[in-house]
């Protein structure tokens, strides 16, 4: 289907669109003639989560996504029934207590059970009360129960109020618009500006609520940590006092030095040992010498002298500590000087030594060297023990660093809660909310406008929208080949004439054709357009130069015994016989509308004996004349399994020499074979097919059947077409 076609389709059923149209316009117009005019106050108010312009005491970056969340917050709140429940018993106080009241009630109202029941002077007490404790009215209690029902009489009730009430956040801004339409202008101002002043008072009574938890809880915590903190720092200071570790890393690092003087004093000591060694075994060498009968000679002042002097020095530096720098050098130095005296010895340089001598100066070595040996010892012994003290030092101070990691973190746990106690005590003081009044809400001038050329206008367009979409729905989805434009694209066949609809319960078949112009009216121009267009199918026979027509279809019900009997009344009309045989076995309508007799079943006639008069016995002569009708019994069978051997059908072409015309009805090809049997004994088939049906995978191949008729199929007839299709 094109676009024409569907503008086609909607030019047809343009009254319905324009009407529908029109209806919706004038019911818009009637629904708003009533209408209450009402007056819309707005306020204003600035929220600071955006946009903070007061000194804070904590720098804060501002979170937009956050800060959508508090607008959102905000916005519900004021919406909540408690904050609207302030507002009503605002109004309601109000309307009790001035001589101006917003809302005057009417008779109506005024003799309801709901007026009668309502005490003033307890109502205004129960929401003086209810509004200072920011407390609901619930209707379990029958007093305040009675007021919820008298806030209704007024339009005071929650519902009322949210349905003219509009709380929204102004697009990327940092302000929040409170709006409100209610049939008096100051009403609309006094809920605006009231609204705010109600939010703000219950919303800082919350936020105070919670600062109050807030910092009662935070000094808790803060005390519990506090404690902690103190035992762990009174359990390290305890631990370095019993451990002598009040100062673990200065004793460490004294006890370090002192190791390291002690190990280069034993350096110094243990080059002493060998000097007085070498000079041993020198002093050895020259006594054997001497035995030998030798001259040995020495230099043994000096050396006494220099050994006299370091003992001297080695005890006054072992009695000040060991830790004495100039006596270390000075004693470096002396030993220096005995190792070259020493070495001078075995030079004949020196004054003649005598045997004697040297045993005693081999004594004396022996005796420093067993002296430097002790010396030694004991250097690697107090080594040992310091080594052994700096050990445990060690093992102190990894017990002391573990306490005081604990320390450190008991104090930062204690700063942060000491910080969020603060800022808790900060909020107390000085509360977060920036909440200001940018706009009051002010009594309009002049209501709003009505909006009615606004409304019958949408109205109208909406209407008009739906009825073309529906009609443009119901056209896409109709898959029945309603018009000739659809049948011919859907199918192959070739289109001889189209049918319309007409109305044949009140006027018969050949009233219709024989109806003389002048005596039609408006309302039966479709019979006459049927005539008409049954015209133009008996012109297709009539010119096909063929006389034996077989009319079928592809389903049942698709019209075939009307258009026979149409077809067969319009030939008799321009003085053609015409013979009409009923070979719809599965359905002989035909038969029994033209009262036909049931005899093609049972004729039989060899055809020696055939003859035209043995034919004019088993025929029915119609009322119209030069029509003639041969019925059949009808049963389940085809015309194969029913017809004798020499039955009529093989008499046709011996037939057209008396009648101009041989018309036969079969039944449908997609459930029986009876037309595909009869299409032998025809010169022409004539394939039916109704406006109404949708084709299918079993029409699609008795179409294709159809195609494969070899030039018999005279053509196709949609037949029972609407008029608004039949020229689409």
């Amino acid at each position: 289907m094109d676009v024409i076609y569907f503008i086609k389709a909607l030019l047809k059923k343009k009254w319905w669109i324009i009407l529908s149209t029109l209806a919706a316009v004038v019911l818009a117009f009637v629904f708003t003639m009533g209408r209450q005019r009402l007056y819309v106050s707005n306020a204003q108010m600035s929220t600071g989560f955006t946009i903070k312009d007061q000194i804070t005491l904590r720098e804060e970056n501002t979170n937009l996504y956050e800060a959508d969340v508090k607008f959102e917050n905000v916005i519900q709140t004021i919406n909540s029934p408690l904050v609207i429940g302030l507002l009503q018993y605002q109004l309601l106080i109000h309307d009790l207590t001035s001589n101006k009241p917003f809302v005057q009630l009417t008779e109506k109202d005024i003799n309801s059970p709901e007026y009668k029941a309502f005490n003033k002077t307890e109502a205004l007490q129960l929401c003086r009360n209810h509004l200072d404790s920011l407390q609901m009215l619930t209707s379990y209690h029958p007093d305040e129960r009675r007021i919820l029902e008298y806030m209704k009489l007024c339009k005071y009730d929650y519902e009322s109020i949210r349905k003219m009430l509009n709380v929204g956040r102004l697009s990327r801004t940092d302000y929040i618009d409170i709006s409100f339409r209610s049939a008096n202008p100051e009403q609309s101002a006094f809920v605006v500006n009231t609204l705010y002043s109600e939010f703000i008072r219950y919303y800082r009574s919350l936020r105070s609520e919670r600062t109050v938890e807030n910092v009662s809880t935070f000094e808790e915590l803060v005390n519990k940590k506090k404690q902690e903190l103190d035992a762990k720092v009174e359990a390290l200071r305890m631990y370095k006092s019993s451990a002598g570790l009040l100062n673990v890393e200065a004793a460490s690092t004294n006890e370090l030095s002192l190791i390291s003087q002690l190990e280069k004093g034993l350096l110094d000591e243990q080059a002493t040992n060998n000097t007085l060694q070498a000079s041993l075994q020198n002093v050895t060498a020259q006594i054997t010498a001497a035995s030998q009968g030798k001259t040995a000679y020495s230099n043994n002042n000096d050396i006494v002298s220099l050994r006299r002097q370091i003992n001297d020095l080695n005890d006054e530096y072992l009695r000040t500590g060991s830790n004495n720098d100039a006596l270390a050098e000075r004693i470096k130095a002396l030993r220096k000087q005995l190792q070259n005296a020493s070495s001078i010895g075995a030079t004949p340089t020196g004054t003649t030594v005598s045997k004697e001598e040297l045993i005693q100066k081999k004594a004396g070595l022996e005796s420093d060297l067993k002296a430097s040996s002790q010396n030694i010892a004991n250097l690697q012994a107090k080594i040992r023990m310091l080594k052994g003290s700096v050990g445990s030092y060690a093992n102190k101070e990894a017990t002391v660093s573990t306490l005081q990691q604990e320390v450190t973190l008991a104090q930062d746990e204690y700063n942060k809660l000491k910080e969020k106690l603060n800022s808790a005590i900060d909020n107390r003081t000085a509360p977060m909310d920036n909440f200001r009044q940018t706009l009051k809400g002010q009594p309009a001038f002049k209501p709003e406008s009505s909006k009615r050329i606004i409304i019958m206008g949408v109205s109208g367009l909406a209407i008009l929208m739906l009825t073309t979409i529906s009609i443009l729905f119901r056209e896409f989805f109709d898959s029945s080949i309603k018009s000739p434009s659809i049948f011919e694209k859907n199918v192959d066949l070739k289109l001889i004439s189209t049918i319309n609809h007409a109305d044949l319960k009140k006027y018969s078949i050949l009233e219709v054709l024989q109806q003389k112009e002048e005596n039609y009216d408006a309302v039966r121009k479709r019979q006459n357009s049927f005539r008409e267009f049954l015209r133009k199918l008996r012109f297709e026979i009539e010119n096909s130069g063929k006389s034996i027509f077989l009319f079928t279809s592809t389903e049942p019900q698709q019209g075939k015994t009307t258009l026979v009997q149409a077809v067969s009344y319009s030939l008799s009309l321009s003085n053609k016989k015409v013979l009409i045989i009923d070979t719809n076995f599965c359905n002989n309508d035909l038969t029994l509308q033209l009262q036909a007799r049931p005899t093609l079943e049972t004729f039989s006639v060899a055809p020696e004996d055939f003859s035209i008069e043995k034919v004019k016995e088993i025929v029915t002569t119609y009322s119209v004349e030069n029509i003639e009708v041969i019925g059949c019994k009808g049963g389940d069978y085809t015309p194969t399994e029913i017809l004798p051997k020499n039955h009529l059908l093989n008499y046709l072409p011996q037939l057209k020499q008396y009648y101009d015309f041989i018309i036969m009805e079969g039944a449908p090809l997609n459930d029986y074979t009876d037309s595909k049997e009869l299409e032998h004994y025809a010169e022409g088939v004539v394939a039916v097919f109704s406006s109404k049906i949708s084709l299918k995978q079993n029409d699609r191949e008795s179409i294709q059947f159809l195609e494969g008729l070899n030039g018999k199929l005279l053509g196709a007839v949609l037949n029972n077409i609407k008029e608004d299709y039949l020229d689409l």
